[in-house]
């Protein structure tokens, strides 16, 4: 990448970048990764890191598929566990197919579509007068090094605003690495961040060299961790464990938390230093409860990404539209992709009602408490006995896949897992067994 003038313009930089004229969007629920794509070449696809578009999903294969890029896009998929899927077609393996502009396909459960540049600013939903100006400032925080602290309510969007940051800088040809500081077990947080010497194994601070490191729920890292993270900061080089030698990086840090990191301070549970350090602009998303102007566009988003693998299209009625935009959404917009997705699988017909996406606790039968709680109960009066076989099926899988994807995030923690879901660990335990998943070794517990 050639160096830019750091007091370049967003659309400067666009015209100066050494890509072609598409970008990859990358669409998990509420997150959204932008990665602008090269005019030539092989990219592959997955879970790992090492992977040029790494997904972080336990629907993804560590290496699950390769995008061929010339005067078009084919993807092939490399004998993945959950499939790649185009015009909801599963693909065979290693047979290519050539992938249309803004035609959605998916990557395991996560949905990704093929864009150009310019197809790429236009915002797919409307924004708030509040985020539109945040994202104003945040352009032009972009184009340096300053370090980012995001402030917000769970679900509100923070690790969303964080890829965007990323992709308006001159980093965005690089890694945007998520390190989640609160999913991890604190005995193997050190190493996954720092590195390990004894293993040559690099951390994920040294993954995002160049690019980007994400620091979600940063007021979890524990002190001892805080000290060496300040060390990285201040000295823009890592050591890893067993290792006195210092690795020089390049990284930006982007720091998230929903807690209020001021108050942490004052209260010794997170060092000043390393506040300030990271708090080198600070931006605070405001939650979705005044911001009623997205909801409904993103509950259609929610919504057609949700039935792509059911291969229909459902339309949203007047009483689910009314309610969607009156509900508050204390979950923000996660609580409404979840109630979206729930309506998808559990809607009879093509159109969504306002009783798929709300749970009537009045016509729940009076036994209902007796049985065995589960993560994501059932909108409106059907249970899961009025559920067409094929329908409970795709819930099951979804369930599945969901407590997958928190096991893999929580580093096969259960506690953490279960507390991620909203179940006890108990209802976790017993659907491990029911799916058929080994139970995570004690020692990550």
């Amino acid at each position: 990448m050639t160096d830019e003038d750091p007091g370049a313009t967003t659309e400067q930089i666009d015209r100066q970048a050494p890509f072609g004229d598409r970008v990859l969007l990358v669409i998990d629920g509420a997150s959204l990764q932008v990665i602008p794509l090269p005019g030539a070449g092989t990219l592959t696809v997955g879970r790992s890191q090492k992977c040029d578009v790494a997904i972080d999903s336990g629907s993804v294969s560590r290496h699950h598929a390769n995008l061929l890029i010339g005067s078009d896009v084919q993807i092939e998929d490399m004998g993945s566990s959950n499939g790649t899927f185009v015009d909801s077609v599963r693909l065979p393996e290693k047979q290519r197919i050539r992938l249309g502009i803004g035609i959605p396909f998916l990557v395991g459960g996560v949905t990704l579509m093929l864009q150009t540049r310019a197809g790429s600013r236009r915002e797919t939903t409307p924004k708030s007068s509040q985020l539109a100006a945040l994202e104003a400032s945040a352009s032009r925080i972009a184009v340096g090094k300053l370090s980012v602290l995001i402030l917000g309510e769970t679900g509100v969007g923070k690790e969303r605003f964080a890829e965007r940051l990323h992709e308006m800088s001159p980093r965005r040809g690089a890694a945007f690495v998520r390190i989640n500081c609160a999913a991890i077990s604190e005995p193997l947080l050190e190493a996954e961040l720092f590195g390990n010497e004894g293993t040559s194994k690099p951390g994920m601070i040294e993954y995002a060299d160049g690019g980007t490191a994400f620091l979600n729920d940063v007021s979890e890292l524990p002190q001892t961790l805080q000290v060496k993270l300040l060390r990285v900061l201040e000295d823009g080089a890592v050591r890893r464990i067993g290792s006195g030698t210092p690795r020089a990086v390049d990284v930006r840090f982007i720091a998230a938390t929903n807690k209020d990191l001021a108050a942490e301070v004052e209260a010794g549970r997170f060092r000043r230093d390393l506040y300030f350090r990271l708090a080198g602009a600070t931006f605070t998303i405001p939650p979705l409860r005044s911001r009623k102007e997205e909801v409904l566009p993103l509950a259609e988003q929610f919504v057609t990404s949700a039935s792509g693998p059911l291969g229909r299209t459902f339309v949203l009625a007047e009483d689910a539209r009314a309610w969607l935009t009156e509900h508050d959404w204390p979950g923000n917009i996660r609580e409404l992709r979840n109630a979206c997705e729930r309506a998808v699988l559990l809607a009879p017909g093509l159109v969504i009602e306002r009783g798929h996406l709300t749970i009537d606790e009045q016509r729940r039968p009076a036994n209902r408490q007796r049985t065995s709680p589960t993560m994501t109960p059932p909108p409106g009066s059907m249970s899961s006995s009025d559920m067409p076989s094929q329908v409970r099926a795709t819930v099951a899988e979804l369930e599945k896949q969901r407590i997958l994807e928190a096991l893999d995030k929580c580093a096969g923690n259960q506690t953490r897992a279960a507390e991620q879901l909203g179940i006890s660990r108990r209802t976790l335990i017993n659907r491990l067994d029911e799916y058929g998943i080994a139970r995570p070794r004690k020692r990550d517990e």
